[in-house]
């Protein structure tokens, strides 16, 4: 029985499989809903092997090279750029973080944190609320699927082993983490103008009444205020998370332009 024939069609499907499942696997190994402890690894495992199975029939593949060695550096690779994908993703909500990071130091909240399961770590209360809010934006906008469809366009323009490092990538990465910080600061400023407001009339007050006890008197102050001003600012809040995962998709794409073309 000649078992070569069988081999020629399973071999194909199989490394078109593991490229795809390469990707999907740097793409959850990012993301931040799903990279977390909260999702238990054969999830994400099952997560991952969903998506190689249902996507692999509508990948194409080059010929591939007959050295074990680079498959293996190949599948590396393409574990890298799925990283990449799910890495544009964790940096905007690294942003939110960072703007709740800010946020909770001045309203004083900087002592009362949350221990968040994902990371192990201690987090301000006002970054998990904007974190909550940003992945329901995130899911309502069906930006998951987006990210999905990436990796279909990533083979588009990146081609099974095809991906190269070069100075542009690392200056890719540093534009987006200088994003961040942006996006923080967009997000935490209508709170830090009213508290700084709120400082200055608690520091006339104290020079004026100097038997009034400021220090006691600011910490329900800047509370009220903060939160005050951050459900005034919801609107605001949610309108920017719905910009910046409308404009997450260029963001994607900027990327996998750079790894092809490096």
């Amino acid at each position: 029985m000649n078992v070569t024939a069988p081999l020629n069609i399973i071999l194909p499907e199989f490394q078109s499989f593991l490229i795809v499942a390469s990707r999907a696997g740097g793409i959850v190994a990012a993301l931040p809903m799903l990279s977390g402890r909260t999702v238990p690894p054969r999830i994400k495992v099952a997560l991952v092997l969903m998506l190689a199975l249902a996507l692999a029939p509508a990948i194409h593949l080059p010929p591939l090279p007959p050295d074990a060695t680079a498959i293996t550096a190949g599948l590396a690779s393409e574990l890298l750029i799925g990283f990449v994908i799910g890495m544009a993703v964790r940096l905007l909500f690294s942003a939110f973080e960072v703007a709740g990071e800010i946020v909770g130091a001045q309203m004083g909240f900087s002592i009362a944190q949350l221990l968040d399961p994902m990371t192990s770590v201690s987090t301000p209360m006002i970054g998990q609320l904007f974190t909550i809010i940003a992945s329901l934006v995130f899911l309502s906008l069906n930006v998951h699927m987006m990210v999905v469809s990436a990796i279909v366009s990533s083979f588009e323009s990146i081609p099974p082993f095809g991906a190269s490092l070069s100075p542009s990538v690392g200056e890719e990465v540093l534009r987006l983490s200088q994003h961040m910080f942006v996006v923080a600061v967009k997000l935490a400023g209508p709170v830090l103008v009213a508290l700084a407001l709120i400082n200055i009339l608690m520091a006339m007050l104290g020079r004026a009444v100097v038997q009034i006890n400021v220090f006691a008197l600011s910490f329900p102050l800047t509370i009220a205020a903060g939160l005050l001003v951050l459900s005034a600012a919801m609107p605001f809040t949610v309108s920017l998370f719905e910009q910046e995962f409308i404009g997450l998709q260029e963001t994607i794409e900027g990327l996998l332009r750079v790894l092809g073309h490096g």
